[in-house]
């Protein structure tokens, strides 16, 4: 009995680890943007770019706020990525500030919004595929 006991306990921790990582994966990213060039999401995202990211990243994307975020508009490391950064965030060796994690914060339409505005401002060697 007692051997069960355990057996269960372990199941149900062994159970809800998995669902913790499922649950932290989420739904599978597209590989472009869904809302690439929809006008009022551009909108949206534009709006929640400068209440969330300009402090870091400037009022442009252009990397000049004062968190020390990099200029976004170069941005080339594709959707599926940006997506990525934006939920778990970053640390980058040797910069002071690192981009924190806005999963549980920002829901993926939202984030799906401020990089159909990023990709309004990329510029040359970006690439948001």
């Amino acid at each position: 009995m007692r051997r069960i006991g355990r057996c269960a306990v372990l199941g149900a921790a062994l159970a809800g680890l998995l669902a913790a990582h499922l649950a932290r994966a989420g739904p599978e990213v597209p590989a472009t943007n869904p809302l690439s060039g929809d006008p009022a999401a551009i909108r949206e995202g534009e709006s929640w770019f400068h209440a969330v990211c300009s402090f870091c990243h400037g009022p442009r994307a252009e990397g000049t706020g004062r968190g020390g975020g990099p200029d976004l508009r170069v941005f080339n490391k594709g959707f599926r990525k940006f997506v990525e950064t934006v939920k778990n965030g970053r640390d980058v060796p040797g910069r002071a500030q690192k981009m924190p994690a806005w999963r549980g914060v920002l829901p993926d339409d939202r984030i799906y919004q401020i990089g159909a505005y990023l990709e309004t401002l990329a510029g040359n060697g970006a690439n948001w595929r």
